[in-house]
């Protein structure tokens, strides 16, 4: 916290709270006035917005709870998860011990990537679904490899044969399962490798590893070092309910592993609650999401909290009807945080009409490489205007070419003086054309180094979470769809006042820019 960019300064005055000079405001600062305010807030403590939301609306606010409210120390957990989920390989599936030497890389694998269970490719795709780059076993997938699985019809991601890396759970095992292709592959079972069972081996150990506690046990042992503390999580939930709004949590982790995150993240100092669960209305856990938003029957009792009365609703399971009603709250008046494209965040909105907001850890290391990178794009901008200049100035010269041309053959001008004219300038085109086609060729080279410079700063075999050339990667594209706003951490909230008008940015059209 001693990093100065997360030192505040004036934010402007809450709505019904008391301002320096002890007065209260009853009105809304305008939304002009606070947008113009925002620049005061460092771009990585930012919300981004994709739908309008107006906070003076919103009358309950629930989260998830893994990479919500507790944010892991990502190369910690994943590879705790890698290195429990190989020894089970081993152990009960009877994978070669050599696995045990595998090591975990914590870059091989982003978000919004698809796994292609039936050939054992992983893909990044952009916005139109088409494949742009992929990897199979840990080789790039050869582009002609890649034309003549994916070019001739469009993937259907929603097909039992792709699974969709969703969340940061999933890092770990499409690593591991890539390396086993590779380890398998090259014992000389290329071509005999049921690529499918391998997955479903992976998938069935790491859920193991999550079902019988091996994982959770170990993180719970030693909650420091796995879990990052923020010591703002409690102060942001707090103004929420000071702001007159319910507040909930709804996950799918069971009681006591719920409860042991909270204690460390929400009872520390001397302002800490007795218990976490006083700061929530309503706590539901073993949720069984995404299906809970569409189930409608009531929560069950928890078991471990029997005989002992706490001060807001709890349960296990249920749906999200008969939440509102506990809430007594429905639809667009509930914003909902969570990290899960579709669990948390498309189906709270399709299912109940829920606002989103969407957690993103990865954001706060993209807008590190972008603006570091702030000059070489600054620079490929350049570039590019100037190749789309170049390229509209050869084929207005190219045209004149052909248009002279035709004059002289058919004959429009009998005038000597006028055809030799004419002839003197079809000379000069050529010499021209040939002098734009070297530049376009040292532009091609110019801006395909900058491309590559830039994509390999953000991740050396995926490029950016959230783009893919000059597309939003498919990751991108839904965030953009989902999520009514987006941003790193929850605590991120407290740079806004509590009835702010969170607007999304002027829609262009191209033909608009």
């Amino acid at each position: 916290m001693n990093d100065p960019e997360t030192v505040r300064g004036p934010s402007a005055p809450r709505a019904g709270r008391g301002t320096p000079n002890g007065t209260t405001t009853t009105s809304e600062p305008s939304a002009r006035a606070l947008r113009y305010r925002e620049h005061r807030v460092p771009r990585r403590h930012r919300v981004f917005v994709n739908r309008n939301l107006r906070m003076s609306r919103i009358r309950a606010i629930g989260f998830d709870l893994d990479h919500t409210l507790a944010h892991y120390d990502p190369l910690a957990v994943e590879q705790l998860a890698f290195d429990l989920t190989k020894r089970k390989l081993v152990e009960v599936k009877g994978y070669p011990r050599e696995i045990l030497a595998f090591e975990y890389d914590p870059q091989f694998v982003i978000r919004g990537l698809v796994v292609d269970k039936k050939r054992g490719n992983l893909l990044k795709m952009d916005y139109f679904n088409f494949v742009s780059r992929g990897m199979h076993g840990l080789s790039p997938l050869r582009s002609e490899d890649r034309r003549r699985a994916y070019r001739t019809s469009r993937i259907r991601v929603g097909h039992e044969n792709y699974v969709s890396v969703d969340t940061l759970f999933h890092l770990p095992e499409v690593h591991l399962y890539a390396t086993l292709i590779d380890l398998l592959e090259k014992g000389g079972k290329k071509g005999s490798v049921d690529y499918e069972s391998v997955y479903a081996d992976v998938r069935e150990m790491i859920d193991e590893a999550h079902r019988d506690g091996s994982l959770k046990s170990v993180i719970t042992s030693d909650l420091d070092r796995y879990i990052r503390f923020d010591p703002e999580l409690r102060i942001v939930l707090e103004e929420f309910r000071r702001s007159g709004k319910k507040v909930f949590l709804l996950t799918n982790s069971e009681w006591a592993y719920t409860d042991k995150l909270l204690q460390h993240l929400l009872q520390r100092g001397r302002r800490a609650p007795e218990h976490w669960s006083e700061m929530f209305s309503a706590v539901i856990v073993e949720a069984g999401k995404p299906a809970f938003f569409s189930e409608t029957g009531a929560p069950e009792p928890i078991a471990e909290l029997r005989g002992r009365s706490l001060s807001c609703v709890t349960g296990r399971g249920g749906g999200g009807p008969h939440l509102e009603r506990i809430l007594g709250v429905s639809g667009d008046r509930i914003l909902y945080f969570g990290d899960h494209t579709y669990g948390d965040i498309l189906q709270s909105k399709r299912s109940l009409g829920w606002r989103t907001a969407m957690l993103v850890p990865e954001l706060d290391r993209e807008i590190q490489v972008t603006q570091e990178h702030a000059k070489d794009f600054d620079r490929l901008g350049k570039l590019s205007s100037e190749r789309h200049h170049t390229e509209i100035d050869k084929a207005a010269i190219e045209r004149e070419l052909r248009r002279l041309t035709a004059v002289l053959e058919e004959g429009d001008t009998t005038d000597p003086a006028k055809r030799q004219e004419i002839a003197a300038r079809m000379a000069e085109i050529p010499l021209q054309i040939a002098a734009l086609e070297a530049r376009l060729t040292e532009l091609a080279g110019e801006i395909e180094s900058l491309q590559v410079k830039i994509d390999r700063a953000y991740n050396p075999r995926w490029g950016s979470l959230f783009r893919e050339g000059n597309e939003s990667s498919r990751f991108g594209h839904q965030l953009k769809d989902f999520a009514c706003v987006y941003t790193s951490r929850v605590s991120n909230f407290l740079h806004y006042p509590w009835s702010y008008y969170f607007q999304s940015p002027v829609g262009y059209m191209p033909h608009d820019i």
